[in-house]
């Protein structure tokens, strides 16, 4: 042996001259060094680059990886008499290797969570699909918890002097995993005192890990819970709390864990793992703020509804309002029934282009307008016009659809006015229904265009049917076939106003509606003369 070698394990020829690797090196791989060697003196097949990792006296600190190569020798006449081997210290080359792989890896896991994560305004699933993105890349078990107030919808709270309670959201993996078994399930809301370390990382709005996990390690968590020492019982050796952070808001925190043989979590490591939280913080924090503009805009458009109708004088009326499905906006939908002085009634509906808290505004101002100027007994093309004026003071453009109708019970004479909205279907008496011929006009907030007030009478036992566009628009469907659909549904007979409503919701709506439908049906009784 060379003085290389020598240097390389750090003991002396001495130490070398007649011992076994195994006997010689027992921290690196020596069983399958020696198990290539014994191939090559069994072959003569030259064993190229055979890798060598452990730690020798020469750097007992640090792991070393080393190139073998072993050639067998033989005397003259072929007979096989030993071998000879050559190493090289590839430690540099083989780390530069391992961190461009590493980074690779690294940057592939950052472009799967900006695809995978925030999928949706939910936070459930946002939640879970920063779990499963980090699992098994990055650990082997990911939960992901928020604070619980934010989970509940209401505002996050004081602060965390009195502790903290967190809603479990997400979990990786949800079956199958014995260390995700130990862990608290999804739904799960777990409190904790001021001092323990989940407070800790909300508070500090740091990354809290432990490198190598041990009993020590756990004393602390220990106190409050016995789930630290049954994971390191199941071989956890690696721990990482990372907060969940946006626009200077702590939402909650991401507890990853590992057990594979793979070395604890790295620098590097954590520097992802706030990377892939910040991703998900950002879209958790959106879901929060969509919903809480979703369910004021809700809030407000429903106190703009009537909450309560009075009988309207020899008029039998029926009305329905059903939001959009829960992944849409709410809109700006309305109708009304409003009793005249003259013993008149006014039917009134409409829909604000847009969605969210706006149109709901916009929404009320017009219902408020309208109950007031009705009330002043205009004709219907006049009311449109003073509407039209309500939405030329708002500071943004905004446009409406509204349909206005004066029923005299009396005579049965509906004068009606458009603005770009769906037209009125009638019902006779004998079961016939049609489409009124009314101008369709232009939505208010468009300007230039005068309104038209069309006459119809409508024989006592007649119904008429108000509604907005949501009831006969659906995607990749005609419109003209969806109205052919309405007045076929209108023609069955139904024994009620209510049965009516209920049965064109039920045939023409979808299991998740995608806008706001408002339904208004008006009935002249038989008796009117």
């Amino acid at each position: 042996m060379n003085q290389a070698l020598q240097a390389m394990n750090g003991l002396p020829e001495s130490a070398h001259i007649g011992r076994r690797v195994v006997e010689l090196l027992p921290t690196v791989n020596a069983a399958d060094m020696e198990s290539a060697m014994r191939q090559v003196l069994e072959t003569g097949q030259p064993v190229l680059d055979c890798r060598r990792t452990g730690r020798t006296p020469a750097d007992p600190d640090h792991d070393r990886v080393w190139s073998c190569s072993y050639v067998r020798l033989e005397d003259p006449d072929g007979r096989p008499i030993g071998l000879t081997a050559s190493l090289i210290d590839i430690t540099t080359q083989q780390q530069a290797q391992l961190e461009a792989e590493t980074g690779r890896r690294r940057l592939a896991l950052i472009n799967e969570a900006s695809v995978k994560i925030g999928t949706s305004l939910d936070l459930e699933r946002t939640a879970q699909e920063l779990a499963d993105v980090a699992v098994p890349d990055l650990a082997d078990a990911v939960t992901v918890d928020v604070v619980d107030s934010l989970a509940t919808g209401d505002d996050l709270g004081p602060g965390l002097l009195g502790g903290s309670a967190l809603r479990r959201l997400g979990k990786a993996p949800l079956a199958g995993s014995r260390i995700a078994d130990l862990l608290a399930p999804l739904g799960r809301t777990l409190t904790f005192p001021a001092g323990a370390p989940y407070t800790q990382v909300l508070a500090d709005r740091e990354p809290y890990v432990i490198a190598r996990l041990d009993e020590k390690a756990i004393a602390p968590a220990a106190r409050h819970s016995t789930a630290p020492a049954r994971l390191l019982e199941q071989g956890v050796h690696s721990f990482m709390m990372v907060p969940l952070l946006a626009r200077g808001v702590v939402l909650g925190l991401a507890t990853l864990y590992r057990s594979r043989p793979v070395g604890p979590f790295t620098d590097a490591d954590v520097t992802l793992a706030v990377e892939l939280a910040a991703r998900a913080a950002v879209c958790v924090d959106n879901a929060r703020l969509y919903h809480r503009e979703h369910d004021t805009a809700l809030i407000l458009q429903r106190s703009m509804l009537p909450q309560y109708i009075p009988s309207p004088v020899m008029i039998e009326v029926a009305h329905r309002y059903l939001p959009a499905g829960d992944v849409n906006e709410v809109g700006g939908d309305w109708y009304d029934v409003i009793r005249l002085d003259d013993g008149k009634t006014a039917l009134a509906i409409g829909d604000v282009m847009g969605h969210g808290t706006a149109a709901a505004a916009v929404m009320g101002r017009l219902s408020a307008s309208v109950r007031a100027l009705a009330r002043l007994d205009l004709r219907p093309e006049n009311l449109l016009r003073q509407l039209e004026a309500v939405l030329e003071d708002l500071a943004e453009p905004m446009l409406a659809t509204f349909l206005y109708t004066v029923i005299d019970p009396v005579t049965g004479l509906c004068r009606i006015a458009c603005a770009g909205h769906p037209p009125p279907a009638a019902v006779s008496p004998d079961g016939t229904a049609r489409l009124l011929n009314v101008p369709p006009g232009v939505p208010l907030g468009v300007g230039g265009t005068p309104y038209i007030t069309t006459e119809v009478t409508l024989q006592p036992g007649s119904t008429l049917l108000l509604y907005t566009d949501g009831l006969v628009e659906a995607r990749g469907s005609d419109i003209d076939e969806r109205l052919a659909e309405l007045t076929h549904l209108l023609t069955q007979p139904a024994p009620s106003l209510d049965d009516l409503c209920d049965r064109l919701l039920t045939h023409l709506t979808p299991a998740s509606a995608d806008d706001d439908i408002a339904l208004l049906a008006a009935r002249l009784n038989s008796s009117a003369s």
